[in-house]
């Protein structure tokens, strides 16, 4: 753009809600605002503002699910070791049968 005009700059507020997750390498485009209890997937590039309450994933970031929908899908791999310090979390999840991890 600098060379079409030098002077260019121009801005745009991103507002982030809470409970928001947002995943590695993920872009947040200027302009954009996500609503709350949201999940933006790892590398996604979100470029249109996003509603509370659902997943997206991709370039450009879509509506994937409903937070709602993706927890029914995903909570019986909660291996419920939130907060736990990083030794005994890393034996705990030694321990654990493969059918409680996540498979792709």
């Amino acid at each position: 753009m600098r060379h079409i005009d030098s002077e260019f700059d121009a801005f745009g507020k991103v507002v982030i809600g809470d409970y928001v997750y947002i995943g590695a390498e993920a872009l947040i485009m200027p302009g954009v605002t996500i609503g709350d209890h949201v999940l933006v997937a790892a590398g996604s590039v979100v470029t249109k503002s996003v509603p509370s309450g659902i997943v997206v994933a991709g370039n450009p970031a879509r509506p994937i699910c409903t937070i709602e929908e993706f927890y029914a899908r995903n909570k019986k791999y909660n291996v419920k070791t939130k907060g736990v310090p990083t030794v005994e979390k890393k034996r705990i999840l030694l321990g654990l049968p493969e059918s409680m991890f996540i498979k792709k």
